[in-house]
């Protein structure tokens, strides 16, 4: 009887009768590593064409993935940078201002939508600007915030402590878990100050060359006089140290990436490094800042994806901004994107199809807005009695340095009805921010180690926003 009956449960089975097979279970989500480094010129790392050798780990990671030749933030200084880089939308939706600098609680973010995923998220970051008081930390299970610590004394301190922190997550991460790990370093943000052996590793002849700057009390002119090193007054030592400062963020990204590897993540993760904003290392008069103009020193950044499954050691033509990073993880992940996004998805891109946008646009704090593809770019700058328009020509022109708009009016002409689109689009957008701002508290007062981390990165305006003794308790 007992083989009668393991005959017919064989027959059984062979006939399709009987228990069905559990399906197979799906396949875990990728996970997302997001390296974001400040202050960071793509023409300054090796990928980019530039001849000192800055970043060879990014360029390591290039090869194995998708390099956007041209990128641009949407917002030259960080936190209005990073509102758009998290949320994928305009300043006009996300209600981002003077007198709401931060990421505003009605806006849903990366985090946000990637943990209501399952995804697990956590962040490390450094520069008080991105503080979890002004709301960036939303979507985040974890928030670090280095510059609080008072064990960690110095830049380089806070960028091994979120190295160490990010190589501890990947090798404690559950596997049957996908995740969102954002860290971002300072470097190379001024003061230009990089650990042994990159503050001695490109004084060069070029380090020695270069105008002799006078030392002066802003960031036009001269060397700012804060940032003054005794007896430096050469531009390309500034330079130099600019570059050291970036070859310590590619060191320490590189050991994020090779943790990556050793635990096994590799095959299952979308790697994002991009920046904030770029730095004016002189041009135009304006020196070791960003954000004031909209020139390409200040917007353009480098952008490296790499994504299971995609083309690697490709480059991408599109024209790419940071409102496109949402939607462009989202998208490699398969997770819906949120409402009324600005950007659009570059994974075709990283793909083989060189979609982009045609132009893009970028705002400022001086409310400055360009609107710019691969060769025009238009600035408006805000008049009392009307705007004034400025064209500049960036391949006869590459340094932006004149103003063609009285020479070329049909150029003004063909490239004005954009611009006018999008400033018109911003306005019926923020009439309908501003009825979501009415109930959204001031800013918080800051913390006395988030003002020191101000002020220690040149933000000689962050008293203003500083917590009193009673505050800080």
């Amino acid at each position: 009887m007992r083989r009668l009956a393991a005959g017919a449960a064989v027959l059984l089975a062979a006939c399709g009768g009987g228990v069905p097979a559990p399906a197979p279970a799906p396949e875990p989500r990728a996970s997302v590593l997001l390296l974001t480094i400040d202050t960071l010129r793509a023409d300054h790392l090796g990928v980019y064409g530039y001849t000192r050798n800055t970043s060879q780990h990014l360029d390591a990671l290039a090869r194995e993935g998708t390099v956007f030749d041209y990128a641009y933030t949407y917002w030259p200084k960080t936190r209005g940078s990073f509102v758009a880089l998290l949320t994928g939308r305009r300043d006009a939706q996300t209600g981002y201002s003077k007198t709401h600098p931060g990421l505003l609680a009605f806006n849903p973010t990366l985090a946000g939508v990637l943990q209501a995923a399952g995804y697990r998220t956590a962040a490390i970051v450094d520069n008080g600007n991105v503080a979890a008081a002004h709301g960036y930390a939303k979507g985040f299970e974890t928030y670090r915030e280095t510059w609080q610590e008072k064990a960690l004394a110095t830049e380089m301190d806070r960028a091994r402590a979120i190295t160490e922190g990010g190589v501890r997550f990947l090798r404690e991460a559950p596997r049957d878990r996908p995740f969102l790990l954002w860290l971002h370093y300072v470097n190379p943000h001024t003061p230009y100050t990089p650990p042994p052996p990159y503050d001695a590793a490109y004084v060069d002849e070029e380090a020695r060359a270069g105008p002799r700057l006078s030392v002066v009390p802003g960031f036009h002119g001269g060397i700012p006089r804060q940032w003054a090193v005794p007896g430096q007054r050469r531009l390309g030592y500034y330079v130099s140290q600019y570059d050291g400062e970036i070859a310590a963020a590619d060191e320490q990204a590189g050991q994020v990436l090779r943790a990556l590897r050793d635990t096994g993540w590799w095959d299952r993760t979308v790697v994002v490094v991009t920046s904030d904003h770029g730095e004016s290392l002189g041009e135009h008069g304006y020196y070791f800042d960003h954000g004031e103009d909209l020139f390409d020193p200040s917007v353009r950044i480098p952008l490296i994806v790499s994504a299971p499954g995609a083309r690697r050691g490709a480059r991408s033509q599109a024209l790419a901004s940071t409102l496109d990073l949402v939607p462009t993880i989202l998208d490699a992940v398969k997770v819906s994107y949120p409402p009324e996004l600005a950007g659009r998805s570059l994974l075709g891109a990283v793909k083989g199809a060189d979609a982009g946008w045609d132009r893009l646009f970028a705002r400022n704090d001086r409310n400055l807005t360009a609107a710019f593809d691969r060769r025009h770019k238009v600035v408006v700058t805000p008049g009392e009695r009307e705007p004034r328009l400025a064209l500049y020509d960036r391949v006869s022109d590459p340094g932006e340095t004149r103003d063609l708009a009285r020479e070329r009016p049909e150029e003004v002409r063909r490239q004005r009805p954009e611009l006018d689109l999008f400033l018109e689009r911003a306005e019926r957008e923020w009439a309908r921010t501003r009825t979501l701002l009415g109930g959204v508290p001031s800013p918080a007062a800051m913390t006395p180690e988030a003002c020191a981390s101000l002020r220690a990165l040149g933000y000689l305006d962050a008293a203003k926003q500083c917590a009193t003794p009673r505050d800080s308790q």
